[in-house]
């Protein structure tokens, strides 16, 4: 390995649309994971028996979107968060946004869900996000953002080696402790500032040294992920086919999960770039989906609905209800975001002018 320093500069901003796509691709993928198990129970021996064909298509669909949280913190770490006061205020106020958006939505649709909510613990706190459960990612990537100046000065002063060095002992701790045994309850399975700060920097190194391993075809990078997505979905299949538990190949911290969502992330950055105003639209607001989707207040719906249909609808018209769905929250949550971008944008004029005097 090259021992040399390497500097990290992060290259000027630029939205280079085939990354962009990528961030779409991930929120979609993030909503069909949520529609399959979150909203529905994992098959049961005795369910997948009944109806293998039914069963064997909801490991798949599992198999294929598992990695999309991977894929949003390894995109992070591609780029680099290079942190400022002022894209922090607007992640922050774009929670806060589609927080009291949501309140607003239950308050007028569904005003026993906000009675419920108050009994479970106060609207404020979980507006907040002071609940456990209350926007995890939110909360993880915004420690992961505070600390991103420690992780950038070590990946700028440290030696290739150090850096390859620091990954591989940490991946080896992280499948031992968080995976194989996830004996350690600070890693949660992946869903953890280490785990966060870990597929960031693997990310930079990625980015940083274009091995071999990284700079083959595009079609090898799909293959590996074609070939995750079967083993995946045939393993589950028969695990719980076998009454086995099983679901650690579908943890945040599963290096199959990891390897997928790298080779996924790697496709698309040897695409040939493009400049799409549509697509750099859209993902400027991609993340208010999450929001939308799995607030506190109104995300219960997303997975009711689903659930309801799965449960007394014939499976292709569930499919096409939750389609649909997935869809009409899509579209929505980004043009309620462009209103939430404008608002922002007027907050920030007064204090643009006065810079400017």
């Amino acid at each position: 390995m090259d021992s040399r320093k390497t500097d990290i500069q992060p290259a000027k901003k630029m939205r280079q649309s085939n990354m962009e796509l990528l961030r779409i691709i991930a929120m979609f993928l993030v909503m069909v994971v949520h529609a399959n198990f979150r909203a529905l129970p994992v098959p049961t021996a005795m369910e997948i028996n009944a109806a293998p064909m039914s069963k064997f298509l909801m490991f798949f669909t599992e198999a294929i979107s598992v990695i999309a949280v991977d894929l949003f913190i390894l995109l992070s770490g591609w780029f680099g968060i290079r942190p400022k006061a002022k894209r922090l205020g607007e992640l922050l106020f774009q929670v806060l946004f589609f927080g009291v958006f949501a309140i607003g939505v239950c308050a007028i649709f569904a005003p026993g869900r906000l009675a419920t909510t108050q009994a479970d613990g106060s609207v404020l706190s979980r507006l907040l996000m002071l609940g456990e459960n209350d926007y995890w990612f939110v909360k993880t990537y915004v420690a992961l953002y505070l600390i991103s100046p420690v992780l950038n000065a070590f990946i700028a002063h440290a030696t290739q080696r150090q850096f390859a060095s620091l990954l591989i002992v940490y991946f080896v701790f992280q499948s031992i402790f968080g995976w194989m045994f996830n004996s350690t309850r600070w890693l949660a399975a992946g869903y953890s500032l280490p785990s966060f700060a870990a597929l960031y920097m693997l990310a930079r190194y990625m980015r940083l040294y274009p091995i071999k391993l990284w700079q083959r075809s595009k079609w090898f990078d799909a293959a590996v992920y074609g070939g995750y997505v079967v083993f995946l979905t045939v393993a589950m299949f028969f695990i719980k086919k076998a009454g086995l538990r099983g679901g650690a190949l579908y943890f945040y911290s599963c290096p199959l999960v990891i390897i997928a969502a790298m080779h996924f992330v790697l496709f698309f950055t040897k695409l040939k770039p493009f400049s799409s105003k549509i697509i750099n639209w859209i993902a400027v607001s991609a993340f208010a989906i999450y929001l939308t989707h799995s607030s506190s207040f109104i995300g219960i719906y997303y997975d009711k609905w689903i659930l309801g249909w799965f449960n007394t609808e014939p499976r292709f018209t569930f499919i096409i209800y939750t389609a649909a769905l997935i869809v009409a929250v899509f579209v929505a949550s980004i043009l309620i975001d462009k209103v939430r971008l404008a608002l922002w944008n007027l907050m920030l004029r007064p204090f643009e002018n006065k810079e400017n005097k």
